[in-house]
């Protein structure tokens, strides 16, 4: 008989949906930019971004991905051992995202301008059982200059994490 702690789905359930609220959220920037807008300027042609937030690999292999993957991994420890889940007991926690995607999402006036989107978050346990959950959206490629963001809009925050500084 094994000593590991039974995981219920429920739970896991609970940790995606709270990642995927928070990834969603207005609050989630890089650099005092919205994190999407960036992720959605550096997407490649097919509009597709994929965070792994256990190895905080990424596709593409940007900077601000990675950070954005490493920011998020933080996140996932916190709610996890909130949960009483081991992160060493998960096989997969992914975040995917299609910008430019095929759906309605409801909504109306000023705030609801953009792209369509999908935030699809996934959480897998390492005996298969897993977690997913989606959110749709409407986000704006970053382009320098638009958005006033939380800091002054010079870009040398940004610059300054593609660094490591």
């Amino acid at each position: 008989m094994s000593d590991a702690p039974t995981i219920s789905v429920k739970r896991l359930r609970h940790v995606a949906g709270g990642l995927a609220s928070a990834f969603f959220h207005r609050n989630n920037d890089v650099g005092g930019q919205w994190a999407l807008g960036l992720l959605y300027r550096d997407a490649p042609a097919d509009l597709r971004v994929q965070l792994n937030l256990l190895d905080h690999t990424t596709i593409p292999p940007t900077d601000i991905a990675r950070l954005v993957a490493r920011n998020y991994a933080e996140f996932l420890r916190r709610a996890a051992l909130k949960k009483d889940i081991p992160l060493n007991e998960l096989a997969e926690a992914k975040v995917e995202l299609s910008f430019d995607a095929d759906v309605q999402v409801p909504g109306k006036g000023w705030e609801f301008v953009g792209d369509p989107f999908i935030c699809t978050v996934t959480l897998t346990l390492k005996d298969g059982r897993l977690a997913s959950t989606q959110r749709l959206g409407l986000c704006l490629r970053y382009e320098k200059g638009r958005f006033p963001g939380r800091t002054p809009g010079d870009d040398s925050i940004l610059e300054s994490l593609r660094s490591g500084n």
